[in-house]
């Protein structure tokens, strides 16, 4: 065995420990109760005194002492993260360069600040154990600097409780000050460090959550930077100064909200380093809304370009607000709060790489295990500083920093990962790439929110406690989908039935159906009376007991022996077949489906077929301009025959040749994907029809369109429906229950 490759494996194992929050195969990552941190057990027995002078490790050495490799390969990281700090900050500090003509002096670099916590918290509680600011050049977009708050030591701790002098030890405790006071320290402390290295921070970013910047200028007299806002943080507090007027005004819907803070972010976008356009944004940004157009410019105002077709694209119905309640309080927002802060918001920022940063941390160190007791958060916050500044590839170098092999499989999935990062990086940045990013965003959005009208409410606090409604909106239709590879091999079977009149509640006289190579045929004894019109066109009577065609007594079955034979015959195809027959949307698949239905065996009919193709919709785009599309004018038109017409099994055969042996070739083959329909057409449509019915009233008032109200009875909605989605969340839930996507991604009824 070689020893070595063991050895080597072991100790990548100890940097992945360190790189990587996650479990190996027969291996734990635990935390020692001694203080020691990030002990791996592995499953395997204790080495032999021979296989450990091999390892080049002490002899009877178990596997749980890879915890001093693991220390080592941490050090070698925070090594590693340091220099690539450095190397980072002198390159940003280069690119930042500018000589002033006048006064000779360098101007500082440009940078953003962030701080994370390592508890997971709802906003209540800030007492989290440690914390983690970053510093990130908006030049190169890397780690400058980083450091860390931990108020806890497991070493320490352990030996206080115990009553004894903790041992020497690394000791991970530097801060007895509150969660809170973590941030502005941490802060002043990273300015303090660069100031030190001479590299000063002209422009700082950060968001305004912390006294940092108040305390750098306090401590540091001679600091000539200026802080910046972030713009996303800037733009969430409106948003949520936006929410907390809502319930006070009707017009504020979620929608005008949206409206009012895309109008916001693309004003200051467009204003950048504009204070004076900046304030006339802020004052025009609401005129506009309410239809007042003198402070708005042409090169975005639509009402300026064309005043007599403009309509809003981001405000209900495209029509002005009218509330003049919510354009005071609006004022209040933007003129009153925000003018006097025009300066700050014409030299925005982003701190978007530090939250990203954060991110990266938190998979490194999750926030449900407790890792700043020891060593280990600081090995975990390197690993994620050198995964930013020097991608994927950090973990090979440290392998060979720590006099590992590089691994051939570990650079190339490295190689991969970096890759796949820039390609990312760089489509998000384009301009299809965000809106991309925005549609999807509002997809989503839209999705939730008509699936939380639909259901009601399903979970708020104590809400067990109380008796909410449980009826649930239906959820939009599907539009079936069928497996072309399964249409394509399906047959084709023609039916045709003869029944007792011509509206659908008819019974079923005759039933007939014909395949290429097999037919089936049977006379059905109805239980009401055949008309005279029917009777004239088919026939066919009944006399007493007996069933004649033509004045000669036939064989007949009652309906529900003709119908399991039916679909017995239907279950001896190889394939589902695809059920095929002349104007039977209409009418011939009302019938059938009544009667199925009658004696539940609909469900075990659908099982047995893919679907239903009407051939007399099949003709009318393969033969456009015929005169009449019957039956027997096109037998007529394409076949030159006559026939005798309306009795079914004759019907079915003639079909079945006009569909397979005219010039046109199989018109139903060529065209069947365009025009094949769902089995539970027929159901779908005896539902719309009840659907329509609860839209009587809305529709007679004109409170409703018959279009709109169809529409909605098709997607499975009744009027209470409406009604109800309104008592949930006002006009914002009847807008999103109607606007929901189908999977064709089509609107439900309509886009408000």
């Amino acid at each position: 065995m070689d020893w070595c490759i063991i050895r080597d494996f072991i100790l990548t194992l100890s940097l992945w420990n360190v790189c990587i929050c996650t479990d190996f195969a027969g291996a734990s990552v635990n935390e020692a109760e001694d203080g020691k941190a990030g002990v791996i057990n592995f499953s395997t027995p204790s080495l032999s005194d021979e296989e450990a002078h091999s390892l080049h490790m002490p002899a009877g050495l178990k596997c749980d002492g890879c915890l001093v490799v693991a220390y080592q390969i941490g050090e070698v990281m925070e090594c590693s993260a340091e220099a690539s700090e450095r190397k980072f900050l002198l390159e940003e500090a280069v690119e930042a360069i500018s000589l002033n003509e006048d006064s000779q002096q360098q101007e500082g670099i440009h940078a953003s600040t962030d701080t994370c916590w390592q508890k997971k918290g709802s906003g209540r509680a800030y007492n989290s154990l440690s914390g983690v600011a970053s510093l990130i050049g908006q030049k190169t977009g890397k780690v400058l600097h980083h450091t860390m708050r931990s108020g806890d030591c497991r070493v320490c701790s352990i030996a206080n409780r115990k009553g004894e002098v903790p041992r020497k030890h690394k000791c991970s405790k530097n801060w007895t000050g509150s969660a809170k006071a973590m941030e502005p320290d941490m802060v002043v402390q990273m300015i303090r460090d660069l100031k030190e290295q001479n590299v000063p921070i002209s422009e700082l970013a950060g968001d305004d959550d912390s006294t940092g910047y108040n305390r750098a200028i306090k401590e540091m007299p001679d600091l000539h930077m200026e802080k910046t806002s972030d713009r996303n943080h800037v733009t969430k507090n409106i948003v949520n100064k936006l929410y907390s007027m809502k319930p006070k005004h009707k017009e504020l819907s979620v929608m005008v909200i949206n409206a009012i803070t895309r109008n916001f972010a693309y004003m200051v976008d467009q204003n950048k380093g504009n204070q004076t356009g900046i304030e006339n944004g802020l004052r025009a940004s609401i005129d506009h809304i309410f239809g007042e157009h003198a402070h708005c410019v042409q090169s975005w105002c639509g009402y300026l370009k064309d005043k007599t077709t403009y309509k809003h694209s981001s405000l209900p119905h495209g029509k002005d607000l009218k509330s003049l309640d919510l354009k005071s309080d609006l004022e209040k927002l933007f003129l009153d709060k925000l003018v006097p802060n025009s300066k700050k918001l014409a030299n925005l920022a982003s701190s978007q790489a530090n939250e990203s940063l954060n991110m990266t941390i938190a998979t490194k160190a999750p926030k449900y295990k407790h890792y700043s007791a020891s060593s280990s958060l600081s090995y975990r916050v390197s690993s994620a500083v050198l995964q930013k500044n020097e991608g994927y590839s950090y973990v090979s170098e440290v392998h060979e920093s720590s006099g590992l092999s590089p691994g051939t499989e570990t650079l190339k999935r490295s190689l991969k990962l970096n890759r796949k990062r820039d390609r990312k990086s760089t489509v998000s940045k384009t301009r299809e790439g965000k809106k991309q990013r925005l549609l999807l965003k509002k997809k989503r959005s839209s999705k939730n929110s008509g699936m939380e009208v639909r259901e009601g409410k399903t979970y708020e606090s104590e809400i067990g406690l109380e008796h909410p409604d449980q009826e649930e909106i239906p959820e939009v239709m599907e539009i079936d989908k069928f497996d072309k590879e399964a249409i394509t091999v399906a047959p084709l079977l023609v039916f045709d039935l003869e029944t007792t009149g011509l509206s659908r509640s008819s019974d079923i006289i005759q039933l007939a159906a014909c395949s290429k190579d097999s037919t089936f045929d049977t006379y059905i004894l109805p239980s009401q009376p055949i008309s005279k019109e029917a009777t004239n066109i088919t026939k066919i009577t009944v006399r007493g007991n007996n069933m004649l065609y033509n004045s000669k007594p036939v064989n007949f079955k009652y309906p529900h022996q003709a119908l399991t034979e039916f679909i017995t015959f239907l279950s001896e195809f190889s394939c589902k077949p695809i059920l095929v027959g002349h104007n039977i949307k209409r009418f011939d698949c009302h019938i059938l489906y009544n009667a199925l239905r009658f004696y539940n065996m609909y469900s075990e009919f659908c099982s047995h077929i893919i679907g239903f193709v009407d051939s007399l919709d099949v003709f009318k785009h393969v033969v456009p301009g015929l005169s009449s599309y019957s039956q027997t004018n096109l037998v007529d038109t394409l076949l030159d025959e006559t026939y005798a017409a309306h009795n079914a099994l004759e019907d079915t055969r003639l079909l079945f040749r006009l569909i397979t042996s005219t010039s046109q070739g199989n018109v139903i083959s060529d065209n069947i994907t365009d025009f094949i329909f769902s089995s539970n057409y027929p159901h779908n449509c005896h539902m719309h029809q009840d659907n329509l019915t609860t839209f009587s009233e809305a529709i007679n008032c004109k409170a409703l369109s018959k279009a709109t109200a169809l529409k909605a009875a098709r997607s499975n909605l009744r009027l209470c429906h409406l009604k109800l989605s309104i008592e949930r969340n006002g006009l914002d839930g009847l807008r999103a229950l109607l606007s929901e996507l189908t999977n064709q991604g089509k609107v439900r009824v309509t886009s408000l």
